[in-house]
């Protein structure tokens, strides 16, 4: 088998690794997420330079023994420079959260090109428009289909039966969905507008280059985030320190 691997990746974690090395959580095209060590990578004149730093797309040459859990960074180039989320605080924060999600919630060596194309296309929008909080809200809707979430507006996730349209609905994080009130009763469920979950499918659905023409209100933006909490901490029952970290930056630069 070949040690060798070409691949390219963003980096979504950055931590010292003894005296001059980085260990790099790295989410990448052909792999998946993995674990590197870019050796002498926190020295001055490092060959790597930025290559290593947070949120950069890079082109990764990489070596792995067979059964190794790190891989070895041995040369890399800037795919793509995130220049702007580098230096804006509220664009940092967003950016931070979106690392958080994939971070805590991918498994380790699963690849996905669409989970890929949604990270970098996320960090693309935010590096580069200033709607965050539009952008946060429909990454966070399409990574929540990417990992099993359900958006049936029509049917109970639980039983199959016509939905009565409620001004307020049921969320079932246990279904996956949207849940009737019979298959609601015993079990928890987040309570949302109907119509939040109408922009969700919404948002479902469309890119985001339609961002600047949709409105989401400031209600709609927390049941979002409540829908996206309950749902990821009962079936991964791990919690996002990121989402709490979000609520105090909503009102920066207004």
């Amino acid at each position: 088998m070949n040690p060798y691997h070409k691949t390219t990746g963003i980096i979504t974690k950055v931590r010292s690794y003894g005296e001059a090395n980085k260990h790099l959580t790295i989410y990448t095209k052909a792999y998946g997420k993995i674990h590197a060590v870019a050796k002498g990578a926190k020295k001055m004149k490092s060959r790597f330079g930025s290559t290593v730093e947070l949120f950069t797309e890079t082109k990764l040459f990489l070596y792995k023994q067979m059964h190794a859990d790190l891989y070895l960074l041995t040369q890399s180039q800037i795919a793509t420079h995130f220049k702007n989320i580098s230096k804006d605080v509220k664009k940092y924060t967003y950016a931070s959260a979106v690392s958080d999600f994939m971070n805590t919630f991918v498994p380790f060596g699963e690849k996905s090109h669409s989970l890929y194309e949604l990270f970098s296309h996320t960090l693309h929008k935010l590096d580069t428009q200033d709607h965050e909080d539009k952008i946060f809200s429909m990454f966070m809707v399409k990574f929540l289909t990417q990992v099993g979430f359900r958006i049936a507006l029509d049917s109970c996730t639980s039983c199959g039966s016509d939905l009565k349209q409620n001004q307020r609905m049921s969320v079932s994080p246990k279904h996956g969905g949207v849940v009737c009130e019979e298959c609601a009763s015993g079990v928890s469920t987040v309570e949302v507008y109907n119509n939040t979950l109408k922009l969700m499918d919404y948002l479902h659905r469309k890119t985001f280059e339609t961002l600047p023409n949709i409105t989401i209100g400031n209600q709609s933006h927390m049941e979002i985030e409540k829908v996206v909490e309950h749902f990821l901490e009962y079936n991964f029952e791990l919690k996002l320190k990121s989402l709490k970290v979000m609520e105090s930056i909503k009102s920066y630069g207004e």
